[in-house]
């Protein structure tokens, strides 16, 4: 197994949750680490969870080809977790799930013994009625047939401190009598600790006979939405009245929010709730890295303590 001692490793999407949390669990293993952003005075946040000089702010236009080869070619390892779930303007999901992709694969194709690990999604698929499922399909297509050297993880909900999940709907428990279930909350989810996935990468990384392989991280249980929502507000202690919402008029409540600068609900969400979001017989799974993921229960309590009522 092979030490990421004094390994240079840069990590594309360092300062969103996931990326703060392998930043963590990647310090303890003394490796250095590059973190490519537009605004380095706003990831300075990062640098206490290393050693003095180990967690590295770069400036980086992530557009701009030069920039990139800069926090590329000085690296062991680049990992890529950036990543949208929704689009400001058209054509942002293949810029950023596929273009950028591109680029990586590309410019880390000009050196050798350089490894990729590249977050995707479970439920990417080439013919799905899901632009965001598409064109995450496209970026693990392109890396597998344009790179040696590579793993692609494709995670169920990540929750945990700071989540975009769980948080987010504590957050409308605050001031909502209800909580939406659109098509009823029957699609089925596989939450996994963010913990549990970085450890996953890290044995990705130690382990060098892992190459050319896609993985579906998931946790330990299989949850409907709706009864996501029903621990979720037990938890926090909370009633909330849980609303049928038919597929019709979620649609036509996506094409309102839309409009928002950060919208609640877009179009695309819905076409993805048509598929269940769990791990599948097709690819390895936490178990295979020999990671036992954490449940769901045993965690969710401690970092959702903040919403619940007194």
């Amino acid at each position: 197994m092979t030490k990421l001692q004094n390994l240079t490793i840069t990590i594309f999407g360092g300062t969103g949750f996931v990326g703060r949390h392998l930043i963590k669990e990647l310090c303890n293993e003394d490796c250095r680490l590059q973190v490519p952003t537009r605004n380095p005075t706003k990831s300075y946040f990062l640098q206490p969870l290393g050693d003095v000089g180990q967690i590295i702010p770069i400036k980086c236009d992530f557009s701009n080809r030069d920039d990139l080869k800069k926090v590329i070619e000085n690296a062991d390892i680049i990992i890529n977790l950036i990543g949208i779930l929704y689009e400001r303007k058209r054509g942002d999901f293949e810029n950023i799930h596929l273009n950028f992709v591109k680029k990586i694969v590309d410019i880390s194709n000009t050196y050798t013994n350089k490894k990729i690990i590249h977050f995707s999604a479970i439920g990417s698929k080439e013919n799905i009625n899901s632009l965001y499922a598409q064109t995450k399909y496209q970026g693990e297509q392109y890396i597998s047939k344009n790179f040696k050297n590579f793993s692609v993880i494709k995670p169920s909900i990540i929750f945990g401190p700071e989540d975009n999940f769980f948080n987010f709907f504590a957050k409308i428990s605050l001031f909502s009598p209800i909580l939406p279930l659109i098509m009823g909350g029957k699609t089925r989810f596989q939450p996994v600790y963010v913990t549990d996935v970085c450890r996953g990468v890290i044995r990705i990384l130690k382990e060098e006979s892992i190459k050319q392989q896609i993985y579906e991280f998931g946790g330990p249980a299989i949850y409907t939405f709706k009864e996501l929502m029903q621990i979720l507000l037990k938890t926090i202690n909370r009633k909330r009245f849980l609303l049928y919402i038919s597929k019709p008029i979620a649609f036509f409540l996506a094409a309102i929010f839309e409009f928002l600068s950060i919208p609640l609900l877009t179009k695309d969400q819905i076409k993805l709730l048509d598929k269940d979001n769990i791990v599948s017989d097709k690819y390895l799974k936490l178990r295979d890295l020999n990671v036992t993921p954490v449940s769901l229960e045993l965690v969710i309590g401690d970092y959702l303590k903040r919403f619940a009522k007194k």
